[in-house]
């Protein structure tokens, strides 16, 4: 009790006497002078131009330094942007060197620093410059004569802690869009120009958005030296890191692949057995779970694992990789790569062996495309090896073999067989094969000798050769064969996800001899033709199976035609072509030009095949099948929008119901839902008949039909019956016809037109009407008139005869009234003398008797009546 009473005061003393000194540091560490005294300090500290905004200082428990708002200014041979900011910095001060008079730096932390590293043109680092030198033994420095040279600012840093800060990288003047950020760690200073250095961050890039780019650790220590930091060992670790991510930060977008990625990679200066400024480096990298970015993970995604050791030399500009090797789970690969920077720049790589087996390339195929049918298996195995040397890269020897094997196939009954074959350099070229590829069959094996000579026969197999000109850059893919059932190679290309048949199944024997071209790598075209014989073609939509007894498919420099030389279909024969017609670039669709004939064409043909008329999604359904790419969802409108076609389309034979055309030609065009038929052209009836179409399919089915009649017999006409037998003479004129609707039904209810014929050599056989008319009774004979002129209307189903006019040379017989498409008559009949009326009258003023016809053209009612008053019918 009596001891605490006699150090109370003392403690107190001293309690008080630590906050004096407290806040007499923190006014002090404020002052102006203080400032300057202490910016000096941190300039002389970093070995840099310092700019602080505000000091403070702290006495306990340690001695303590505080600044706010950092910038280290940066060398003028690296540029005049910042070299260092952070936020806050705090450093330890060091009691002995307090109680000397003078600050010594300990741990230096900072807060949320920025650090720029520059390589200028010379190809060094303003990092070099700023880390303090390693010790130069004395016997390596030579004399010197003269006053000596101020010795250089010494950096008295012994630790610098740092978190939350951020790296960014320049060349020259250039910012890079790569950075680190997230850099927390320490750099320790274990002997004079010794620094040890254990960092972490986050790789970042400007501009994308990076989800799991994984955690960089860098170990190790350098030396600050102007010699490119050398002596120093590093090791890196990158792990956890997406696939994706790492491709978006070297290539700045995305390329669609998934994965997870991790690296480890070691480099060292002045090794024992190294040349003065060479480093050797390894690395070792791995790839797992690899698949298209919108397809799920398998079990059997690939995994690929590489490897690189070798030597650098930045002075002399060479890079040795003296171990280059990549696995996958059944292949290798196992090489070397050198490259020397001079004026004259020389590589070399060499890939000196190379097994690959062909399961693993089906893993990566599997991974990067979808329906890929499961269950695919293959047993081929290939080798190789090759040397490229020069600037730029020049392939000078290659060399590939295989010596065969299988492809099984879910739904094909036999494997896919594959040949053995060999391939490589020969001379100034890059031949690969022929490969045999057999559907079922054994495989024989290529005499290449004879190959080259002659075409040798193939038998329900594809035979496959590669040749590339190395001098020309160019080459091509020949693809020569013939096939048993083409339904075999279609359930192929199902089973690999490239489904060629949408919609549709063709079946029978096929031939091909085609060749892809190319005048750059991955840039060709195809040319070539494919043969049908005796095959047939189901298309969806369709009731009935086209029979392909003769067609062919061409290439040719982008072009495609379709060569019909006897194909049975639609109750007709057809043959012509069907070309491709190369759109412009702005052009979205494709456009096609036809040249078709059929020797016969029926409607009601057609409704076998397609119907029944009006059926609702059938255009959609074949349409579908055709351009293959359009979804379930498409309505049909849109699906004949896309069809833009023109051509010309000759038909021997066209029946639709009662309407018989022989020789048609149409020359017309489809585009953006509208059918123009620029000219048609038939026979019908005895006579010619020409006509124009157009139709417009969007928003309601419409037609205009403008059409010329040449001599077209009255005997022939459709619907005349009985009658054919009792009417002669011909009619010459022009028609106009408008109609719209979905059916017979309603486009024959919405019919609407005008028609105006002039007649020639009328004759009607049994009724001699003019002594009918004259008498008041039906009276037999025979009627004929020398001319003739008719105006009707198109109307409620029914033809409306608004004047007919026959003339016999001494009077005149005038027909008005309505004949229905049933073949039902409603008509007068009167006569006049020639030379009491205005010649071409189209009324009658007769003051005889009328005859009415009534009832079935094949067996009217006659009755006799008085004239009514004129009438014109409109």
């Amino acid at each position: 009790m009596i001891s605490l009473r006699k150090w109370w005061k003392a403690g107190l003393v001293a309690a008080l006497l630590l906050i004096c000194l407290q806040a007499a540091a923190t006014l002090i560490a404020r002052t102006h002078r203080m400032h300057a005294y202490l910016t000096a300090r941190l300039s002389q500290a970093f070995g840099r131009p310092v700019e602080v905004g505000r000091f403070d200082a702290r006495i306990l428990p340690s001695p303590q330094l505080f600044a706010d708002g950092v910038t280290v200014g940066e060398d003028p041979a690296f540029g005049y942007e910042y070299f260092l900011r952070a936020e806050r910095l705090g450093a330890g001060l060091r009691w002995t060197g307090l109680l000397r008079g003078h600050f010594e730096f300990g741990t230096l932390s900072l807060s949320k620093p920025s650090l720029i590293l520059v390589r200028n043109s010379e190809g060094r680092w303003n990092l070099e410059r700023w880390l303090p030198p390693a010790k130069i033994a004395p016997a390596s420095s030579g004399r010197v004569y003269g006053p000596p040279a101020p010795a250089p600012p010494i950096n008295h840093l012994e630790r610098i802690e740092f978190d939350e800060g951020r790296i960014s990288f320049k060349i020259e003047e250039e910012k890079l869009p790569f950075a680190f950020t997230g850099v927390s760690g320490s750099v320790d200073q274990i002997a004079t120009g010794r620094w040890q250095l254990q960092l972490e961050a986050q790789p970042w890039r400007s501009g994308i958005l990076l989800q799991s780019a994984g955690t960089i650790r860098v170990r190790g220590d350098v030396a600050g030296t102007s010699a490119r930091l050398q002596p120093a060992e590093i090791s890196l670790q990158w792990t956890e890191a997406s696939l994706a991510d790492v491709l978006r930060l070297f290539r700045g977008q995305d390329y669609g692949i998934r994965g997870v990625f991790a690296m480890e990679a070691d480099a060292r200066s002045n090794s024992k057995d190294g040349a003065p400024g060479e480093w050797t480096y390894s690395a070792q990298a791995h790839a797992r779970r690899i698949h298209r970015w919108d397809l799920t993970e398998r079990p059997d995604n690939p995994a690929l694992n590489g490897h690189i050791k070798g030597r650098w030399n930045i002075a002399a500009g060479t890079v040795v990789a003296e171990e280059i090797g990549f696995e996958g789970p059944r292949s290798n690969l196992r090489g070397m790569f050198r490259y020397t920077r001079t004026t004259s720049p020389a590589a070399e790589l060499r890939v000196d062996s190379a097994g690959i087996q062909a399961s693993d390339l089906l893993a990566w195929y599997q991974a990067f495309h979808p329906d890929v049918a499961e269950g695919i298996s293959t047993e081929t195995y290939f080798t190789g090896g090759m040397i490229v040397r020069g600037w730029p890269l020049t392939l000078e020897s290659a060399a590939v073999s295989s010596s065969g094997g299988t492809v099984r196939i879910p739904g094909l009954a036999q494997p896919i067989r594959v040949g053995a074959f060999s391939g490589g350099r020969q001379r100034s070229s890059l031949v690969v094969g022929p490969v045999r590829i057999s559907l079922g069959e054994i495989v024989r094996k290529v005499d290449t000798a004879k190959k080259r000579g002659a075409t040798q026969p193939v038998e329900n197999a594809f035979e496959l050769t590669l040749s590339h000109d190395l001098s020309a850059h160019s080459g091509g893919l020949t693809i020569e064969g013939n096939i048993s059932r083409v339904e075999d190679f279609l359930k192929l290309t199902t089973a690999f996800g490239r489904t060629v048949n949408r919609g549709w199944e063709l079946t029978g024997p096929a031939s091909a001899s085609t060749k892809w071209e190319w005048n750059e790598p991955f840039k060709g075209q195809w040319s070539g033709d494919v043969h049908f014989n005796k095959a047939t073609l189901t298309v969806a939509g369709l009731n009935q199976p086209l029979s392909i007894s003769e067609g062919s498919l061409e290439w040719n420099g982008g072009r495609h035609i379709a060569h019909l030389q006897k194909v049975e279909g639609f109750g007709g024969t057809w043959a012509g072509t069907i070309e491709e017609i190369p759109a412009p670039a702005t052009d979205a669709g494709r456009r096609w030009k036809f040249d078709l004939s059929v020797d016969q064409l029926n409607a009601a043909d057609l409704d076998r095949w397609i119907g029944p008329r009006a059926r609702p999604s059938w255009v959609q359904r074949l349409l579908r099948s055709v351009l293959g790419e359009v979804t379930p969802a498409t309505p049909a409108s849109e699906l004949v929008r896309r069809v833009n076609a023109e051509g010309e389309l000759s038909i021997t034979r066209l029946a639709i119901e009662k309407l018989r055309l022989d020789n048609v030609v149409a020359k017309g065009s489809l585009h953006d839902l509208k059918l123009t038929v620029k000219e048609a052209v038939g026979d019908w009836a005895g006579g010619k008949v020409r006509a124009k179409i157009d139709a417009s399919f969007l928003p309601r089915p419409s037609y205009d039909i403008s059409a010329s009649l040449d001599r077209v017999s009255l005997a022939q006409l459709p619907g005349a019956g009985r009658m054919a037998e009792r009417v002669g003479g011909t009619a010459s004129g022009n028609l106009e016809l408008k109609t719209s609707g979905v059916g017979r039904d309603e486009l024959l209810q919405n019919l609407d037109g005008t028609g105006l014929v002039q007649l020639k050599k009328v004759e009607l056989r049994g009724w001699d009407v003019p002594a009918s008319v004259a008498e008041g009774a039906a009276r037999s004979g025979n009627s004929r008139w020398p001319s003739g002129e008719c105006a009707f209307l198109v109307r409620d189903r029914s033809l409306v005869v608004q004047w007919l006019h026959l003339n016999d040379g001494k009077e005149r017989t005038s027909v008005q009234g309505k004949l229905s498409f049933a073949s039902n008559a409603d008509l007068s009949i009167s006569t006049e003398p020639l030379e009491k009326s205005p010649r071409r009258s189209q009324e009658s003023d007769t003051k005889g008797r009328v005859l009415k016809v009534s009832g079935p053209l094949d067996g009217p009612r006659v009755t006799v009546e008085k004239p009514a008053a004129p009438r014109v019918v409109n």
